[in-house]
Formats: C-alpha cells, structure tokens, sequence
C-alpha cells in the first residue's frame, strides 16, 4: 500500500527531530608545501630544515621519500617557538 502525503510528512518530521545535529566540517586545508617551497617560505637551506625536523620538531608529513609541510601548522610551530625563547 503506497503511503499517502501525510504519512511521508510524519516520517520526514519524525526522522528530522532524531537526527542529531553533525559537527560542521573544519575548514579544507591549504595545499600542502613540498621542500623547496618550505625553503623559500623560511629562506633557510636544507641542512637547518633537517635539523629543525629532526632536533625541534618542525611538523612535517613523509611520503615515502618525499616530506610535505603544512603552512599553518609550520606558522604555529613559528609562532611557539618564538614565544619560548
């Protein structure tokens, strides 16, 4: 038997008050930075970015041999060391 109009209404209603509210979505992030980008970004050479990642924790993503940095999250990780020292 085929619902009528008011059936569908009641179901629509009944599913829009049980269903709980979603998280809205973070904002997308910006394209990540290769090496050669975050060298130019910092202006340092490849050796201080070696050792930023490996002595102070520079944020860095790896892909296999590629390493890829997020520039907020490099931008905050400036942003903290500056407030430490």
């Amino acid at each position: 038997m085929p619902r009528t109009r008011s059936q569908t209404t009641d179901t629509q209603s009944s599913l829009d008050r049980t269903a709980t509210p979603s998280e809205p979505l973070p904002p997308p992030p910006e394209a990540l930075m290769d090496t050669k980008e975050l060298l130019s970004f910092l202006k340092l050479g490849k050796t201080k970015i070696s050792e930023l990642i490996n002595r102070e924790g520079l944020p860095v993503y790896k892909f296999g041999n590629a390493y890829r940095f997020d520039r907020n999250e490099v931008w905050q990780w400036l942003q903290n060391r500056r407030q430490m020292r």
